[in-house]
């Protein structure tokens, strides 16, 4: 996939991503510069969409979840344009506007699709989060497929963190049926 063509263009669409999901900015961020702590960022991303599904995270336009998003969609757009060499102190502000935007927006546009055509709320989330993960592709110039990579590679270094602690998983006695 093509990058936009300036490094604004790509600074706001990492903000936007921290729009639709508070830690998918920094995701793709950490991704773009191969950082060592990009699986935690796609955990915490994968995690927020998943939470998004069951329906447990509350509306991101109310005030108390915008202003992480906001301050997420700040941070990204800075980093960004640092990345690239540019200092410009409005990049901040207008990264947490279009954060803010979008936290605003895309609810209010899956509660409008949902109520008038009926498109169920999980099916708009899936939509939502493919459109998000294109965007943060085409911004960064990571691959739909590099993403799985990165996604499953996350996973699975968390399963093999967390697994060893957990206690072991009890087991029917010999002869019980399981049916």
């Amino acid at each position: 996939m093509t990058s936009p063509k300036t490094p604004f263009e790509r600074a706001m669409a990492l903000a936007a991503l921290s729009g639709f999901r508070v830690a998918l900015g920094p995701a793709f961020l950490a991704a773009k510069r191969r950082s060592p702590h990009t699986g935690h960022w796609a955990v915490a991303a994968l995690g927020e969409m998943f939470l998004d599904k069951i329906g447990i995270l509350p509306p991101r336009y109310r005030p108390g979840l915008m202003i992480p998003h906001a301050i997420s969609g700040a941070w990204v757009a800075q980093q960004s344009m640092k990345e690239e060499g540019i200092h410009d102190p409005s990049v901040p502000v207008l990264g947490a506007v279009v954060a803010a935007g979008v936290s605003c927006v895309a609810p209010l546009a899956r509660m409008a699709l949902n109520r008038g055509l009926g498109v169920p709320d999980v099916f708009l989330g899936l939509g939502e989060d493919y459109l998000a993960l294109n965007l943060g592709s085409e911004a960064t110039g990571i691959s739909l497929g590099q993403v799985t990579e990165i996604t499953r590679d996350a996973v699975e270094d968390l399963r093999t963190q967390v697994a060893p602690s957990l206690p072991p998983i009890p087991s029917l006695p010999a002869g019980v049926s399981h049916g």
